[in-house]
């Protein structure tokens, strides 16, 4: 009986411990009707979405993508809910009213959860990130003969890595010219190798899952690399990977580049951990 009577009691000590912390790490906003309040995220909003729109407002600065204001329509007694996922984070608020509503909001200083924001079937964006950054961190060159070079720009396959299911592509461009180069796209296409009749070719496009940078532009005599995921593959033979980057420019003028690879390439993907 007292072996019980501990067990009980135990529970609801646990129990009120658990709801404390809930209580406590309950991220609460109090707004007004009388001025509006500022949310200041560490990173570009993805989402914002209010629990009543007809009695709040909140949406982003268009000028400012990682401000959010947010500003009672009148007063209300009600508390309302405010989401925000920014920097692979979600952020869930409860909205109260008060005329003593603070200016700005740090939004890193409150509780958030991981955000599962899926770009495909294989993994979490974040997942992707980081995988990203450990390539970009070994700074190894593993292939030096897949590249080309055209009118000062040039493109190489630095490496290729798998995990799981995802292949990631690193490339290296670089610009040897004193003006700009704006990215249009980067495109891969499995065509075939000889091209006898144009009637005769057959190729896809393989779309990339995440692009780690999203590189627009490369400024003069400057070199960026970019890693770029795609779900695993190989090549049937006669067929190769062909990797292009277009230059967004007036009528068509942009320069061009493109180069190819072998599925003996793919199949030297590096393990990441």
């Amino acid at each position: 009986m007292k072996a019980l009577l501990i067990l009980i009691i135990c529970a609801l000590i646990q129990f009120s411990v658990t709801a404390q912390n809930i209580q406590n790490t309950q991220n609460i906003l109090k707004i007004s009707d009388t001025k509006t309040s500022h949310l200041v995220c560490p990173d570009k909003v993805n989402y914002v979405q209010a629990g009543d729109y007809s009695i709040i407002q909140a949406e982003v600065v268009p000028e400012l993508s990682n401000l959010i204001r947010v500003k009672a329509v009148q007063p209300f007694n009600k508390p309302t809910s405010l989401t925000v996922v920014c920097a692979d984070h979600i952020y869930s608020f409860e909205l109260q009213y008060g005329n003593d509503a603070p200016i700005t909001y740090p939004i890193e200083t409150f509780d958030s959860q991981k955000a599962m924001t899926f770009s495909g079937k294989m993994m979490p964006d974040y997942l992707f990130k980081d995988l990203c950054d450990q390539v970009l961190d070994k700074h190894k060159v593993q292939f030096r003969k897949r590249k080309t070079e055209k009118d000062g720009i040039k493109i190489r396959l630095n490496s290729i890595h798998l995990k799981n299911d995802a292949l990631f592509f690193e490339l290296q461009i670089t610009n040897k010219t004193n003006m700009a180069y704006d990215v249009e796209s980067f495109n891969f296409w499995i065509t075939d190798k000889k091209k006898a009749k144009a009637t005769n070719v057959q190729e896809y496009q393989v779309f990339p899952q995440y692009q780690r940078n999203k590189v627009q532009r490369i400024p003069g005599e400057v070199t960026v690399r970019e890693v770029f995921v795609i779900e695993k593959m190989t090549i049937p033979d006669q067929r190769i990977l062909k990797i292009e980057i277009n230059e967004k420019a007036l009528g068509n003028t942009g320069r061009k580049l493109t180069f190819s690879l072998k599925n003996k390439d793919i199949l030297k993907a590096r393990s990441l951990k």
